[in-house]
């Protein structure tokens, strides 16, 4: 019993020696942003060449065609920005501190 007291003490302090706290290292914080995938933003498609000697119908079918694609282009574009700001503003709304 007297070798095992003595000893006793010196077990406990490196056992306590381990559980000491160090300040935890803060971690940056990280920006969420949603943003467009590359590419995804490319222009619109260039209007179609017209060749000599169309008829009045096939000047109209391509310049119908071209509008159509236009608006088809200037939808899709806006779509995604409306995407991307209700992206950000969730995400916005998410980081901000709560007020309970």
């Amino acid at each position: 019993m007297r070798f095992v007291t003595p000893a006793l003490p010196v077990l406990l302090a490196a056992l306590l020696v381990g559980c000491a706290t160090r300040p935890a290292t803060p971690t940056p914080p990280v920006t969420l942003r949603c943003v467009v995938p590359p590419g995804a933003d490319s222009a619109c498609p260039t209007p179609q060449p017209l060749k000599p000697g169309l008829t009045y119908r096939e000047l109209l079918e391509a310049h119908l065609a071209d509008r159509q694609q236009l608006q088809r282009c200037a939808l899709q574009h806006e779509e995604m920005r409306r995407i991307v700001a209700a992206c950000n503003a969730r995400i916005d709304a998410l980081a901000a501190p709560r007020r309970d």
